[in-house]
């Protein structure tokens, strides 16, 4: 299973685990048969017992947003600075170069092909990108060029663990019990996994790196 199939069957499983607890705290609500101190311990009997459950997709969303942002460093790392000790290649992408530098690709396909050869290694991007913005004739292929979104990559999936923090915890899943009588809308903690839920699937490729 990919970390993104991972990550969405997480979120939508909590979602479901959280509706059923949900469903039972709100029968306690509408129930006769207890008083106010009785009603208000069998709610907090349920909460607890459920607490192991919300941190254990906590601790699983977690781990697979960390590992799969592992990987993504590996893999940027590899196909940048990873390939310098690369002879073979050095030797093809300075060919490259050096006919970029003196103006023979002039047809877009074949800049195309080029940037396709090697739009994963950020540095020999770069540095194409850099020779091709200083050619007038050249300057409309660095439109060709991937934007290097590593940054910002990383920066969303620091977002992505950090709602699973808030609304992935016994506290704030609490509060969404405690509001009278949940089933009569929809809790933010269940319309928070359908929003990491939908971020995931509509952002993110397999490996947790962004859809260009």
């Amino acid at each position: 299973m990919s970390k993104k199939a991972e990550l969405i069957q997480l979120f939508n499983e909590f979602k479901d685990r959280y509706n059923g607890v949900q469903a039972r705290v709100a029968e306690v609500h509408k129930s006769d048969a207890y008083t106010d101190i009785g009603r208000e311990q069998a709610i907090g009997k349920i909460l607890e017992e459920f607490k192991p459950t919300v941190q254990l997709y906590h601790d699983k969303a977690i781990a697979a947003i960390d590992s799969g942002l592992a990987a993504l460093q590996a893999k940027w790392k590899a196909n940048s600075a990873g390939r310098l000790a690369d002879a073979d290649y050095q030797i093809g992408l300075g060919n490259v170069i050096k006919m970029i530098e003196s103006g023979a690709i002039h047809d877009r396909d074949d800049m195309q092909n080029i940037i396709d050869t090697y739009k994963d290694d950020y540095n020999a991007m770069a540095t194409i990108k850099n020779i091709l913005s200083k050619d007038p004739q050249a300057l409309e292929f660095t439109g060709l060029i991937p934007v290097d979104n590593r940054e910002y990559n990383k920066k969303l999936l620091g977002e992505l663990k950090n709602n699973v923090d808030l609304h992935m915890n016994s506290g704030m899943t609490e509060m969404g019990f405690n509001t009278g009588y949940p089933l009569l809308g929809t809790s933010s903690t269940a319309m928070s996994m359908d929003s990491m839920a939908e971020f995931v699937n509509t952002r993110l490729a397999d490996d947790l790196s962004l859809i260009q």
